[in-house]
């Protein structure tokens, strides 16, 4: 019973143990001098493509819904069954009605109608550039058949990957309890998906536009990756985005897989579950992009490319028994270790830890045999182990071979106290008188030597605690500048955000004043406007009353113009109404002698002359003055 018990707790410790080993942690990873950040949404991460070094994780591990991620593995089985010439770019294929049923009206689409001709070409772009859930379904039925035999290639493919969190139920992502994955799965299925150069072409493509079909014309499609392109979601793009593919339902928040490639390196990010609040205009803050930009530009200002060791390095030479050819053999690593190190490269702060499979190894030794490993550590971080092999080859000696033999023997400890005995018993006889007396000499000398030996040991230990004590302090001095260093970048940001925040103030200000001083002056133009329509109705309704005024100045004029006529002219009858006919008679008479004395006097002087008509009318109009002011009044008005 105790022997079971014993078996079945060791068992017990090596499950955990293996699964510690074999399973991710999910505890945040820390680098010196690298500012902590946190993303807000459920699950984020930050995975350098070239090397696959971690720059940053969160809650990585825990099952999240993809959303519309997933099509980056309908996308890869595509390309796949395309490079196993099951279909190519230009197969056409029929867009059948099991692709469009049950599809909610709100859900992502490219408006692909049942019956339409389509290249696999264009379906890839609708499914990675649009969303489009109806082309997944359709590639989904083009490559296997129907829809439940690809999801089974989807899972088989996520097995195949390490996938080992993921479960697919369709080829689209709508919501579904089963179908689930994490941010570590996302990074692995799009890391396999960036190998591929059409997957690549497709999801950096920021607008594309479909060739015609059988039922529809060229169709523009836009990308829905804010971080690539500003056509859907515009204020968001984000400089050298090379993909990937968003995500939305919600159940799943709003997620999103980038990719963006700076300084030689392409990181990754994967932000999930993240939110859309609202601003306080009423418009969605698009946090998927947000965060995935500040985590993407995290890592890219916190981190360099670095070579910490190059394969043409040449390590260490080591000696090498059993050859006359060479007495030490070059050993340099056999690959580089490229990586990405917390701020500036500082070689200072490089370490490679060499260890030899054997120190001193033995001929034949051919060029590129692996004699060792080189460690890689840099500021206290172990970057991965390389081999060292041999730079070239050195030939076999025999008889140094036997000769080395013949050391091995006689380094026997035993071998060579049996010969130390024969000698003595040899020489016994002749030396004991001169070993007696060399006895005390030798044991002074020995007496002496360990003093001095004493006295070495403790200088070294003296200079080996001053080195390490230099080297603390050292260290310490590094590590408080950088600490300095930290907190004046940390006081950097915070002043820029300060002054970003000032600025917005007094952007949002000046914008208020401007609006205030522009609605001040519409009013004051409107209120010039009422004057003036005020001043020329006033001027108008003057100059009608003026215009009424001298109409009735001229009416009243001409009346009393007749008035004054009908009084002469009653004035005149009255007048020749009472003298006799001689007197008329005479003064006709009288009058026709004037007459021809003034045509006379007028054709004397002035060549002109009037006739009766002209002389009566002045005569009957004698007061000419009247008529002039009221020829002049006319004038003026």
């Amino acid at each position: 019973m105790k022997y079971i018990l014993t078996r079945a707790v060791g068992l017990t410790m090596t499950l955990i143990l293996l699964f510690t080993l074999l399973v991710p942690s999910a505890a945040a990873i820390t680098y010196p001098g690298v500012p902590e950040i946190t993303i807000e949404a459920k699950s984020a991460l930050l995975v350098d493509l070239n090397t696959g070094q971690v720059l940053y994780e969160q809650n990585a591990n825990d099952i999240r819904y993809p959303a519309s991620i997933t099509k980056i593995m309908t996308c890869l089985l595509t390309l796949e069954a395309i490079g196993r010439g099951e279909l190519s770019m230009d197969t056409l294929v029929t867009v059948p009605e099991e692709a469009l049923a049950g599809m909610p009206e709100d859900s992502s689409t490219a408006e692909l109608k049942a019956g339409e001709e389509v290249t696999v070409n264009d379906l890839l772009y609708c499914l990675m550039v649009a969303s489009a859930n109806e082309a997944a379904n359709t590639l989904a039925i083009a490559v296997a058949g129907d829809i439940p035999a690809f999801v089974e290639r989807m899972n088989k493919r996520a097995e195949e990957l390490g996938m080992e969190n993921t479960h697919f139920a369709n080829p689209h992502g709508l919501h579904d309890d089963d179908h689930y994955t994490t941010a570590w799965d996302i990074f692995r299925m799009a890391k396999e998906g960036m190998t591929h150069a059409p997957f690549r072409q497709i999801v950096s493509t920021g607008r594309y536009d479909t060739a015609p079909t059988n039922m529809s014309d060229s169709r523009q499609l836009f990308n829905t990756n804010g971080l690539l392109a500003r056509y859907k979601y515009p204020g968001y793009v984000y400089g050298g985005t090379i993909g990937i593919k968003t995500g939305s339902t919600n159940q799943a928040g709003y997620c999103l897989c980038a990719a963006a490639k700076k300084k030689g390196h392409t990181l990754v990010s994967v932000v999930l579950g993240a939110e859309n609040p609202e601003d306080k205009w009423g418009n969605p803050i698009r946090m998927q992009f947000i965060e995935s930009r500040r985590l993407l530009d995290w890592g890219f200002t916190n981190f360099s490319p670095a070579t910490l060791l190059s394969s043409e390095t040449y390590l260490q030479e080591v000696p090498v028994k059993n050859s006359f050819q060479a007495s030490h053999v070059v050993l340099q690593p056999t690959d580089s270790v490229k990586t990405l190190v917390p701020g500036a490269y500082d070689k200072e702060l490089l370490e490679l830890r060499l260890h030899l499979d054997k120190e001193t190894p033995s001929a034949p030794i051919s060029a590129g045999d692996v004699l060792g490993t080189v460690t890689v550590i840099y500021n206290g971080q172990d970057f991965g182990t390389v081999d060292m092999a041999a730079v070239s080859d050195v030939s076999y000696s025999p008889f140094l071979a036997f000769v080395s033999g013949v050391n091995v023997v006689l380094g026997n400890l035993f071998v060579r106290i049996v010969l130390l005995a024969a000698l003595i018993f040899m020489v016994v006889g002749v030396t004991r008188r001169y070993l007696s007396e060399q006895h005390q000499l030798r044991k002074q000398a020995r007496l002496e030597r360990q003093a001095i030996k004493k006295q070495e040991a403790q200088a070294r230990r003296e200079q080996t605690a001053r080195e390490q004590a230099a080297y603390q302090a050292r260290q310490a001095e590094k590590r408080r500048l950088q600490e300095e260093e930290r907190r004046r970048k940390e006081e950097e940001r915070r002043q820029k955000e300060e002054a970003a925040r000032i600025r917005r103030q007094q952007q949002e200000e000046a914008a208020r004043i401007r609006r205030q001083q522009e609605e001040e002056a519409a009013r004051i133009r409107r209120q010039e406007a009422a004057e003036r329509r005020r001043r020329q109705e006033a001027e108008a309704e003057r100059r009608r009353d003026l215009e009424r005024r001298r109409k009735a100045e001229l009416e009243r004029r001409l009346q009393e113009q007749q008035a004054r006529r009908e009084a002469e002219r009653r004035e005149q009858e009255r007048y020749y109404a009472a003298r006799s006919y001689d007197q008329r008679r005479r003064e006709s008479q009288r009058y026709d002698s004037r007459s021809d004395r003034g045509r006379s006097y007028d054709r004397s002087y002035s060549g002109r002359s009037y006739d009766n008509r002209s002389y009566r009318d002045d005569y009957r109009y004698s007061d000419r003055s009247r008529r002039r002011d009221y020829d002049d009044w006319d004038d003026r008005y």
